[in-house]
């Protein structure tokens, strides 16, 4: 089967998603949507909007489109870069392109944010597990200190933020070698991570929420979604049109898009579950 056919194929399936998005009750009202991460939220730099990253890692849109597109937001402005860590630095760079180097560039050229903006901070620290870190205290240190960044120019809106995307269980890490050693150690990680985060962010004392009462706050565990989202498809190999007895349906029943990052199909499910969220406020 040609590659030409397939993408008029998977084209025609995203184009009934949309056609589905258009016709959602706009229930949360979306001035400007900004938003910061990694390979999971970055959207290639031919994405309408302000985008800043790298490439498309998924063989459709990422969450951030379809969130834009479910909220049609009047503005779309996208920092997020694959392979970002959670500080500065990149897997490939050592001060650029980070998710805590995407809020500083941000913020210099928005030095107070009143104009009651969505922000969604896609927490970084997968690609510093992966670069070798062998503890979550940094990560964790990173994150705390980027969401104080992020709330101290905000004076009105909604912030939004993502649990870590749990990658132990992907082709690239079952496929490794030592694999169940890297499985555990990634697992334990990640974790670990998101279970700080959630004291970071919901604490009754000392939580981002208790602390910022003018902001709309929320923490959203997009492990529990993508794992659904996944249940009934392919999660032991990325998909491939590399094969003889390849027909039309199966580019619908895989997981993954490559040996990491998730399929469009698991990012749309992610968006619905952020839509939902905001339209509980």
């Amino acid at each position: 089967m040609s590659n030409l056919l397939l993408v008029l194929i998977f084209s025609t399936f995203l184009s009934t998603l949309e056609a589905r998005i258009l016709h959602r009750p706009r229930d949360f009202r979306c001035g400007r949507l900004i938003v910061f991460g990694d390979s999971l939220s970055d959207d290639g730099v031919e994405a309408e909007g302000e985008s800043h990253g790298f490439l498309r890692n998924c063989n459709g849109k990422v969450w951030p489109e379809y969130v834009n597109s479910m909220l049609e937001c009047d503005r779309y402005v996208n920092y997020a870069y694959s392979g970002a860590k959670s500080g500065m630095g990149n897997f490939y760079f050592d001060s650029f392109s980070g998710i805590q180097w995407q809020i500083n560039q941000f913020l210099s050229n928005n030095k107070f944010l009143s104009d009651d903006p969505l922000v969604i901070l896609q927490t970084g620290g997968t690609i510093d597990f992966f670069g070798g870190d062998n503890n979550a205290t940094e990560v964790v240190e990173n994150i705390q200190q980027t969401i104080q960044n992020i709330t101290q120019t905000m004076s009105s809106g909604t912030l939004v933020i993502l649990s870590l995307l749990d990658v132990s269980n992907s082709p690239g890490v079952q496929a490794a070698e030592d694999s169940e050693i890297l499985q555990e150690r990634l697992g334990h990680l990640i974790s670990e991570t998101n279970r700080q985060l959630h004291h970071i962010v919901l604490d009754s004392d000392l939580g981002t929420r208790r602390l910022n009462p003018f902001l709309r706050v929320r923490l959203i565990d997009i492990n529990t979604v993508a794992l659904a989202a996944m249940q009934s498809l392919n999660t032991t190999e990325p998909f491939t049109h590399h094969s003889p007895d390849l027909i039309p349906q199966a580019i619908y029943k895989y997981a993954y898009h490559d040996l990491w990052n998730p399929s469009t199909i698991v990012h749309y499910h992610i968006a619905k579950e952020i839509v939902r969220n905001l339209q509980q406020f």
